[in-house]
């Protein structure tokens, strides 16, 4: 019976091995890319949320301030998104909050108001500032006037749920062209007037901009990063600071309108006044 050639099967064994070894090792590099990448995917999110939870702190601190401000006509309502044409620095108004996003105006949505806030500008790790959008019952317009109380709520959502404001990490720029979505190759222009599509992608991006926004969308072609606001986070700051204006503005006078000396009595005493009339 003839026999193989002894070192030809020693030799096929090797390259069979050798084979073995190398498509373990490329599973093993590809298993490490995908973990780094993830990783790394992981490292930016976190990144992007510590900045957005300072820009979140900031916008409601700021709000809390200006009502308890004596004179301030509208408390508790947010800042507007900087103005559309105060995108680069020509006009000196860079990072200041803009006028009319309330009742009046349309759905507004622009750049994080850092200035006005007093904050540095803050950026996400693509090394793009965050946006900001509004609810427009939390906004302002000139002449008018919010109706802010313990009840209210806000009109944006976010994943389906209310919403008074929304900070937004755009993240790098995409060429969206994810099924459900409006086909759209973002550039990142340094002047002129911004168009939010250009930052914001698929149910975030439509114009004219609506109330509805999302955290998640199609792999490829959503990258936006978002915290919202509630109501309820910001009403705490503006019900103390409203109590506080109470005692310091309204309290006194109405002491002064129940004194004793001004029903022509003696004293110092205060006093009650008489009930309505039913007629009344």
């Amino acid at each position: 019976m003839k026999r193989g050639n002894p070192k030809r099967q020693h030799g096929a064994a090797l390259l069979a091995l050798l084979a073995a070894i190398m498509l373990g090792a490329s599973w093993f590099l590809v298993s490490q890319l995908n973990s780094e990448s993830g990783a790394a995917a992981a490292a930016r999110k976190t990144r992007n949320a510590e900045v957005m939870n300072r820009a979140k702190q900031a916008l409601i601190g700021y709000v809390a301030a200006q009502a308890a401000k004596a004179g301030e006509n509208n408390p508790g309502s947010l800042p507007c998104p900087e103005n559309p044409g105060d995108f680069d620095s020509s006009t000196g108004r860079q990072g200041l909050a803009g006028t009319n996003c309330g009742l009046l105006s349309a759905q507004k949505v622009g750049r994080f108001p850092w200035r006005t806030l007093g904050t540095e500008q803050l950026f996400d790790v693509a090394g793009e500032s965050l946006w900001y959008v509004v609810s427009r019952n939390w906004g302002v317009d000139i002449g008018a006037r919010t109706t802010i109380n313990s009840g209210t709520t806000g009109q944006l959502t976010l994943d389906g749920v209310p919403m008074a404001a929304l900070i937004i990490a755009p993240g790098a720029a995409l060429t969206v062209s994810a099924a459900g979505c409006t086909a759209w190759n973002q550039v990142r222009p340094t002047m002129g007037m911004p168009d939010w599509r250009n930052y914001l992608e698929c149910e975030n991006g439509t114009t004219p901009a609506d109330a509805a926004f999302v955290s998640t969308g199609p792999s490829g072609s959503f990258n936006d990063q978002i915290v919202g606001i509630t109501a309820a986070e910001v009403l705490g700051g503006i019900e103390a600071a409203i109590a506080h204006r109470i005692e310091r503005e309204i309290v006194p006078t109405l002491r002064d309108a129940y004194l004793a000396t001004t029903w022509g009595l003696a004293g110092m005493e205060r006093m009650f006044p008489f009930a309505a009339a039913f007629a009344d």
